[in-house]
Order: C-alpha cells, then structure tokens, then sequence
C-alpha cells in the first residue's frame, strides 16, 4: 500500500501541478490518502471550501480514476427521511490501471511522431521564415556563405534540434516518468488489496472539528431496491410470521360467537325499513313476492326459523274476482260495439240501389236526364263491346213513392 500510495501521490504531483490547473486537487489526494476515506462535507472543511466547487475539482479526479465516489442515505438525529450523503475514497487497483493506461499512450502518441533523417526540416530561413530539407538545399550552394534560400536568396540557419524526431521525445518523455516506470514493475511483482468502500470506512480517520463548525450525527440506513410509499425506509413489511395448530378441527366458541356478532351487525345494516316489508292495512309482515312469507332471526345455534305466517288467500280471492269482473264488462262492451256496426252496414245497404238510365227514359220530378248527345264513346269503334254504364239516381226524401221506383237504372 506504501508503493501504492506514493504512486498516486507523485502522479497528481506530475500532472496537476501546472498553471492551468488548480493545484487544490493535489490536496484532495493528500487528504484522501491520510484518512482513507472522506465525506464531502468533512473534505470540504478540511480545505475551507463550500461543496459546490469541492465537488467540480473531485469531478476532475474522478474523470481520471484517482477516485472513487459513493453516495448511501443517512438519518440524522431529528429528522424522519434520511438525506443522501456523498463519500470519496480512492481505489488504488483502478488508479494503478488508470495511470499505466495513460503512460502507454503518451509513448505510442511520441513514437508517432517519428520521421526518417531525410524528411527533417533542419534548414530555415530567417527573413521568410520558410524550411527546408538537406536534400531541397543541396542545389543552391554557396562555398563563402553556406546554401541559400530558393525564395529570397537569404542565407539559410542550420538547427538539427529545431524539429527533433520521435527518438528524441522518446528519450525526453522517459527521463520524465522515469519515476512512474520504475515503481510500476514493483507493483506488479506484489498483489495490492482490493480497497472497497466498506474496506476504506472502516479504515478511515475521523476529522475533528472545532466547537464553532459541528456537524449533527448521522446513521447510515439500509438502501432497498423495491419502491416504497415512504422513500428510504427498510421496514416495508413482516418481520416475522407466527403459526399456531390447535387439536379442535373446527373453528373455536370465540370464534363463532365473533362470526354471530358479526352476522347479526351485517344483517342490521342491510335491513329494509318497516314501510317496505310491514303491510300498512293487516299489519303482517312480507318479504318478497311469495303468498306466505316468514319473519326470521337468528337464534344461538345460526339457525333461522319462521316466527309468524300471515295467510293471503282471501286477499288473492278478491283480487281474482275483481280481475274476472273487470274481464266480464270488457267482453260485454265489446260485443255491444259489433252488435252496433253490424246494424249501421245493414241500413246503409237498405238505402243504396241503382236504376239503369237510358236515352228515352222519362224523367220523373226532378231526375236527371242522361244526355242525348253526340260523345267520345260513339266515335270509338270499341265502344259496342263495352257494358252499358249505371249511373245512381236519388230521389229526394220528402217525396212518398216506394223505394222500387225511386231508383231505378237506364242504359247509356
């Protein structure tokens, strides 16, 4: 762990330690590896800082798998719902990995850049400020001053270190992380613990506070994946079941006079008022639409028995009769009613006869006389196999002829 620990400590010193970075993320490391494991609020005490930009620089931290963070509800002392409280602790397995990983690709990112001899810019020009290699300047030599520039004709300036090649940042990057290259095959020649949230809380440190900058005590509390109606409370149902076994096979005396009690409680509820179920003019007591209905109650056994019988069938006879008499008027009515239409057809066909009315026929009073002129039906060569037509002819009713010649029927 000592190999360990001085490994992260040097990396964020290497790393973090620069203008653009603030330099309070070495600190957290610092407080990180001294107490092994920290809250957000206790952290944020020890470097004077509010939580809001405590958490920023850890976020950075975390980004590169220095640390670790884990959050798990807490109750603190008054309080009914318990708050989610955020631990950091630094795992020294993924920080081991996290920096080899980076190590190998800052080398494989220098050895890319690697170029041949050839293809190196080694000559510039001071004036125009253009490259050139040792193959383009060849051409354009001067014995008194050296090679020329092929824009301006200035003399060129020979610098080899002015773009190095891959070798050489190689050999630079190297001699940097000589410190980190030479305890990592340490490290791996020993097996470092697996350093666990629960492994890093027991082992922590606690930070002591002042009189003026207490905090209230809190208890962890038992997270559940379940949904509950009050969130972060553990006891969400029976702890404990409870079985008893009696020798009796049925139910016990106590639990048959609750289930009378409780019978007798629902059938007063569920009673129908006496209005509905009393007869206003006997005074008897019905229930439904049977012709004897009893009254019942239940007695100590839960039995039902009938208390009273009310006969109904003189009532029903008067009922009958009154149903047969109504029927009997009924069926006197209507027979009058066919009685009286039968003799107002025979009268109307008493009254109606025809008589035949043709061209020399007298006339008598005031009959019609049919018309002796010229018509359609004699310019009609289908008018002689056509009947002769019958025209109805009335007499007025105050004349005292016999009916046999007030009708009477003539051919047109």
């Amino acid at each position: 762990m000592d190999l360990a620990q001085n490994l992260v400590r040097s990396v964020a010193r290497a790393f973090y330690d620069t203008s653009s970075i603030d330099t309070r993320h070495i600190v957290v490391v610092d407080a990180l590896v001294l107490h092994s494991c920290l809250r957000d609020d206790d952290l944020g005490y020890l470097m004077s800082m509010n939580l809001k930009d405590l958490h920023k620089i850890c976020a950075r931290i975390r980004d590169d798998r220095l640390l670790q963070v884990h959050v798990r509800p807490e109750l603190r002392d008054g309080q009914l719902r318990p708050t989610n409280r955020t631990y950091y602790y630094i795992d020294y397995r993924q920080a081991i990995d996290a920096i080899k990983w980076r190590v190998y690709h800052l080398d494989k990112a220098v050895q890319g850049n690697a170029k041949p001899a050839s293809e190196k810019k080694e000559y510039f020009c001071p004036r125009c400020k253009a490259e050139w290699t040792q193959m383009e300047v060849l051409d354009k030599m001067d014995p008194a001053h050296g090679f020329r520039c092929h824009r301006c004709d200035s003399v060129l300036i020979f610098d080899a270190d002015r773009e190095a090649g891959g070798h050489e940042q190689s050999t630079r990057l190297n001699n940097q992380l000589r410190f980190v290259t030479t305890i990592l095959p340490k490290l791996d020649a020993v097996v470092i613990p697996d350093n666990t949230f629960e492994k890093a809380y027991e082992a922590m440190r606690a930070v002591v506070r002042d009189a003026t900058n207490q905090v209230t005590p809190s208890m962890a509390v038992e997270s559940i994946s379940k949904p509950t109606a009050v969130k972060g409370l553990a006891n969400t149902g029976p702890q404990s079941i409870a079985i008893s076994i009696t020798d009796s096979d049925g139910p016990t005396e106590a639990e048959k006079e609750a289930e009378r009690a409780h019978k007798a409680k629902i059938a007063e509820a569920n009673a129908l008022p006496t209005w509905h179920v009393q007869s206003t003019v006997t005074g008897a007591s019905y229930e439904g639409n049977t012709s004897q209905v009893t009254a019942v109650k239940a007695d100590e056994d839960d039995t039902k028995k009938p208390i009273k019988q009310v006969d109904d069938s003189e009532h029903t006879d008067e009922v009958n009769s009154l149903f047969s008499m109504l029927a009997k008027q009924q069926e006197e009515a209507r027979l009058q009613a066919e009685a009286d239409s039968d003799s107002d057809e025979e009268e109307d066909d008493e009254d109606e006869e025809f008589e035949d009315i043709t061209n020399n026929a007298s006339s008598v009073g005031e009959k019609r006389l049919a018309s002796s002129g010229t018509t359609s039906a004699a310019d009609t060569p289908a008018s002689e196999e056509r009947p002769p037509k019958k025209v109805k002819v009335e007499e007025p009713a105050d004349e005292a002829e016999s009916e046999d010649e007030d009708l009477a029927f003539e051919d047109v």
